[in-house]
């Protein structure tokens, strides 16, 4: 009779495992994107802050954490009637991306850069308000770029005169 008692104990024990397991996991990955933008002399500068709080190394496009030229429709950039904005960027027909075209961000760090996008979309003459968005996309294993996932920026609204 004394072993039933242990032998239940034992079972509840071992049926909260994959529970513990699982919240223990939750934490590994903990990233938050922000934009904000500035829109001065005729320019729209998007200032994206990425904040790894999690366990493990993440990976973003370094395209984008660098601030580099777009080579393609990144951002969200809509009219206040919602209608996209075209994209006149610069457009790269490529092979899939590879582990060099992430940068890496440490756990517990945050990586900061600003991306001028005033030639990537067509922005009207005069003084307009738009709506921009930002997925966010992020690896947790650069060694396999087929599964990324996204950490969406919250959605800003921003007024910038055209010229």
């Amino acid at each position: 009779m004394q072993r039933r008692p242990f032998l239940f104990t034992a079972l509840a024990a071992l049926s909260l495992l994959p529970a513990l397991a699982g919240a223990a996991g939750a934490d590994r990955v903990n990233v938050k994107q922000t934009i904000d933008i500035e829109s001065n002399n005729g320019r729209v500068l998007v200032h994206l802050t990425v904040f790894n709080y999690g366990k493990q190394t993440i990976w973003i496009p370094r395209e984008i954490a660098e601030g580099k030229e777009l080579t393609g429709r990144r951002f969200d950039v809509r009219g206040f009637d919602n209608r996209p904005l075209d994209y006149t960027g610069k457009m790269v027909k490529r092979a899939a991306l590879t582990a060099a075209d992430y940068q890496a961000v440490e756990p517990g760090k945050t990586l900061k850069s600003t991306i001028d996008i005033t030639p990537s979309y067509a922005f009207k003459a005069g003084r307009h308000t738009y709506n921009i968005g930002y997925a966010g996309p992020f690896l947790t294993d650069v060694n396999k770029p087929d599964r990324l996932a996204e950490s969406p920026a919250r959605p800003t609204t921003f007024a910038h005169s055209g010229k």
